[in-house]
This record gives C-alpha cells, sequence and structure tokens, in this order.
C-alpha cells in the first residue's frame, strides 16, 4: 500500500489482495480521518459484496470474478459504519452492477481519493423511520 496526505487530501494505492473496507479502515486510522468524504476509486475487485436495500432490508449478492470498478464514493464518519460506499462495476460481459459495498478484495489495484472534513462532524443516526443508520452533519 502506498498513500500520501497533502493538506485535506488523501491519495491511497491499495495492493493486490487487500480487503476494501480494512484498508480503508487503517488509513483513516493512521491519518486520524474522523469525517470525510471518498472522492473516487478506480481499479479492480473481486470477491465483492453489495446489497440493495428494499425498503426494509439489504438484499445482498457476492461477485466472486474480478470487476472494473466503474464508479466508487461514499463518506467517512466517526462511529460505526464508518464508510458508506457506493460502488459500480463492470465485468469481462461488459454488464454493470452496483450497489451499497458490504466487502471487496482488491486486484490487482485500487486507487482512491479521500477529502477529510475538518470543522464538519460527520456521524451515523438510527433513523427510526428507515430503520437505518443515516448521517448526522454536527
Amino acid at each position: 500500500m502506498m498513500h500520501r496526505r497533502e493538506n485535506d487530501t488523501i491519495i491511497l494505492k491499495v495492493e493486490d489482495g487487500e480487503d476494501v473496507l480494512e484498508t480503508l479502515g487503517r488509513i483513516a486510522e493512521f491519518y486520524r480521518v474522523e469525517s470525510g468524504t471518498i472522492q473516487w476509486g478506480i481499479g479492480m475487485l473481486h470477491d465483492i459484496e453489495i446489497g440493495y436495500f428494499n425498503g426494509k432490508e439489504y438484499e445482498k449478492k457476492k461477485y466472486d470474478e474480478s470487476a472494473e470498478i466503474v464508479s466508487f464514493h461514499g463518506s467517512i464518519a466517526a462511529n460505526d459504519p464508518r464508510f458508506h460506499i457506493h460502488t459500480s462495476f463492470a465485468g469481462r460481459d461488459h454488464a454493470v452492477h452496483g450497489g451499497h459495498l458490504f466487502s471487496a478484495k482488491v486486484g490487482p489495484l485500487l486507487e482512491v481519493e479521500i477529502h477529510v472534513v475538518n470543522t464538519i462532524r460527520i456521524s451515523r443516526e438510527i433513523n427510526k423511520k428507515s430503520g437505518l443508520k443515516e448521517i448526522s452533519i454536527q
């Protein structure tokens, strides 16, 4: 893994085989990121688990094959869940799938830009109406 920070921007290159969410968690800890956004990500993933929220719960689906990232963005909160990431990806057949990212491995690489938010605190709180841990901005 390679990473650098300049002001409020972190650029990160994640290596083959690394777990996406674990690696992002280590970077957030290393740079003491409490709140922020994931601006973009490019590269390839495999062993992907995504979800679609049907209004009551997430319908999860797994994709084992390698896939090219089409979009990758989200938020970083001070409490759990730390990351709320949506991704879309295309396989060899060029069909695109996407949703809420639950897990994935990198292969062969993932490049990410994180924007650190310093004066706004992002946290997640249960919304009684939706049942989801939704963003709270302070």
